[in-house]
């Protein structure tokens, strides 16, 4: 296997840039051992909990915190910050369908959204770009570890950008008082983000379906009843139309 990036004494950094090696391995492997994540990040993507699949389920709680590019203070630009990260999520999924069909592993993101296995916060109060993932195993042996750096909880800044992640031991204490603090400062978005994702699995009757193509292919133009009338049978109008009372 290859060695994985350590340099001087305690330092543990993780960049993504070995091929075995990445973040998202690192969270994976934590996630074996831990009872709870505590994730800030600046920007949050589906795939990056696709990318834990099989290995997140395992976690009693996921607390994600979401940042925002800029201080939104009043309630309007509290919506409009929500909206954002709803819209960025969106775009996420859409982009998932490219490669992942039937999205497998999204309705147990749904589900866990929906027990809040997976809690998500924004924090709207000032620009917040704070990216750190708090693990806390199982075994008190073991104890709380942190890996704070440049990655955003996104597969590009879990497996493709080259970042700057190090690992904190000692004095995770100090991390997870930062974090609570502002975990209590934020708003609840957990119900929003469910919205946002259960939709995407929401299964639909075969009437509702052949109703909504039928809908789009005739969005072009709609026949006025004078051209339904005049068109006849032989120019895919009315048959009935001709025999029903004026």
């Amino acid at each position: 296997m290859t060695e994985r990036p350590k340099s001087g004494g305690e330092l543990f950094i993780v960049d993504n840039s070995d091929a075995d090696w990445k973040v998202l391995q690192y969270l994976r492997e934590w996630a074996d051992i831990s009872h709870r994540f505590d994730i800030a990040t600046g920007f949050f993507e589906i795939g990056a909990l696709l990318g834990l699949d099989g290995e997140w389920q395992k976690l009693d709680k996921i607390r994600i915190l979401l940042g925002e590019e800029v201080s939104r203070r009043t309630k309007e630009a509290l919506l409009a910050g929500v909206k954002a990260a709803q819209a960025v999520l969106n775009a996420s999924i859409e982009k998932e369908k490219e490669t992942n069909d039937f999205l497998q592993g999204v309705p147990a993101i749904v589900e866990g959204l929906k027990r809040r296995q997976i809690e998500c916060k924004i924090y709207t109060k000032e620009k917040f770009h704070a990216k750190a993932y708090i693990t806390h195993a199982k075994q008190a042996v073991v104890g709380a570890s942190a890996l704070v750096g440049s990655s955003n909880f996104t597969m590009p800044g879990l497996t493709r950008n080259v970042e700057l992640n190090v690992q904190i031991r000692r004095e995770v204490a100090l991390l997870q008082a930062w974090y609570e603090r502002h975990w209590n400062d934020a708003e609840d978005i957990t119900e929003d983000i469910f919205r946002v994702v259960e939709r995407q699995v929401k299964e639909y009757a075969p009437f509702e379906v052949y109703a909504k193509a039928m809908q789009q292919f005739y969005r072009g133009h709609e026949m006025t009843d004078d051209e339904w009338e005049r068109a006849g049978a032989q120019n895919n109008g009315s048959r009935m139309y001709p025999v029903l009372d004026k």
